[in-house]
C-alpha cells in the first residue's frame, strides 16, 4: 500500500516504533499491548485488511518485529467536539516545551477527545499521521477550559525533574479568575481540604470535605481527604463581579474552582461548579455557553494561568513565563465595564 494513499479526511495514521523490549514479538501481540481494549481477532483482521502495515508494507499477524520497525495503524477518525488549536509556543528546546494554551483545548486524549487534543496534535506529522515516538510528557494539570501557561517535558528525565519541582513546591503559579459577586475582603487564604464528591454522578467532580462534630470527615474515609490551600487576592472590583489573583499552595484537581465556589464566588462560565450538573453533562456532547447575565454569556470558564516560574531541568536556570488574558475573557470584561 503506497504511503500517500494511507490517510483520508476521515482517518488518521498512528505510527508505533519498535523499541528494544519489543523485538521478536509477533505483530498482532505487539498491537494487543498498544490497544488493550481491542480483541486479538479484531486486530488480526485489521492487519489482513491492510489497515496495519510494517514499514509501509503489507504484513501478516504472525510477522516478527525487528528493532526500530515502524508499525502504521490506519484508524477511523470519529466525530469529536470542536476545539481551539490556536496555541502559541512561548519557549522550546530539547528538554521542554512551554505554550500559551487557549481555552477549550484538552491536553491529553480522554473520553470523546483523541485527535482534537494538544498531545495528539504535537505528535502529528504529514498533516494526518500521529507519530507516538515523539515524546511529550504532562507534568502538571490544566483543565480543558483553562487557558494560559503550560509546560511539557520532551524527555523522561526533564519530565521527572519538573514533576519533582511541582511536588516539592519549587514552582510558582498564579492564575487570574473572574468570579461572581463583589468580594469584600482584599485577601483570603482558603485552607479547605477536598475529596471526590461522593454524592455526584460526575466522577471528576471535587467537593470540600465536610467534617462532623468530632472533626472527622463525613461520608468518606480519612484516607481520601486531600489538604488544599489557595491564596486569593482582589485585583479589581466591578459591578456584580470581581477579578481575583489566585495562588495555589497545593495542586489538587479543580482546586481553585472548588475553593472559589466554596466561599460563594464561583468562577463565571464554570459548568461544573456554581451551575447544575445537567449543564456540565450537556457540554460533554456539544460545547454550550453559560448565560452569565441577560445578553452576556461565555463558552468557557474564566480561569487563566497567567504566570509560571520553574527551574530549567537541564541548565537549572530559573525561567518565568506570563500570558495576557485571552480575547474571550478580555472581551467579556470590556462588555461588563461598558455596562457599569
Amino acid at each position: 500500500m503506497a504511503r500517500e494513499n494511507l490517510t483520508q479526511e476521515n482517518s488518521y495514521l498512528v505510527t508505533w516504533t519498535v523499541e528494544p523490549g519489543e523485538v521478536g514479538v509477533r505483530l498482532d501481540l505487539f498491537l494487543k499491548e498498544k490497544y488493550k481494549r481491542l480483541s486479538r481477532e479484531y486486530l488480526q483482521k485489521a492487519i489482513k485488511n491492510g489497515r496495519v502495515t510494517v514499514n509501509h508494507k503489507q504484513s501478516k499477524p504472525s510477522q516478527i518485529l525487528r528493532l526500530r520497525d515502524k508499525v502504521y495503524v490506519l484508524s477511523t477518525r470519529g466525530q469529536e467536539p470542536e476545539v481551539d488549536f490556536n496555541y502559541q509556543v512561548l519557549y522550546e528546546d530539547d528538554a521542554i516545551l512551554v505554550i500559551d494554551k487557549p481555552g477549550n483545548l484538552p491536553v491529553h486524549p480522554s473520553g470523546r477527545y483523541f485527535f482534537n487534543t494538544l498531545l495528539t496534535q504535537l505528535r502529528v506529522v504529514n498533516s494526518n499521521e500521529v507519530d507516538t515516538s515523539k515524546d511529550f510528557f504532562i507534568v502538571h494539570r490544566i483543565d480543558r477550559e483553562t487557558s494560559g501557561v503550560l509546560v511539557l517535558g520532551k524527555t523522561s528525565a526533564a519530565a521527572a525533574s519538573l514533576v519533582s519541582q511541582f511536588q516539592n513546591r519549587q514552582t510558582d503559579k498564579e492564575y487570574i479568575a473572574i468570579v461572581k459577586g463583589v468580594m469584600e475582603k482584599d485577601e483570603m487564604d482558603i485552607d479547605v481540604a477536598l475529596s471526590r464528591d461522593p454524592r455526584s454522578e460526575i466522577r471528576v467532580k471535587m467537593h470540600p470535605v465536610e467534617l462532623g462534630g468530632d472533626g472527622k470527615p463525613l461520608y468518606i474515609p480519612e484516607s481520601e481527604v486531600l489538604p488544599a490551600k489557595t491564596l486569593v487576592r482582589v485585583v479589581e472590583r466591578l459591578k456584580n463581579y470581581t477579578i481575583v489573583q489566585c495562588k495555589p499552595h497545593t495542586g489538587r484537581q479543580h482546586q481553585i474552582r472548588v475553593h472559589l465556589d466554596h466561599i460563594g464566588h464561583p468562577i463565571i462560565g464554570d459548568k461544573l461548579y456554581g451551575n447544575t450538573s445537567e449543564l456540565f453533562l450537556k457540554n460533554i456532547i456539544n460545547t454550550v455557553a453559560v448565560e452569565v447575565e441577560p445578553g452576556l454569556s461565555l463558552f468557557r470558564h474564566a480561569l487563566h494561568a497567567y504566570r509560571l516560574s520553574f527551574f530549567h531541568p537541564v541548565t537549572r536556570e530559573k525561567l518565568e513565563f506570563r500570558c495576557d488574558l485571552p480575547p474571550a475573557l478580555q472581551e467579556f470584561l470590556n462588555a461588563v465595564k461598558s455596562q457599569s
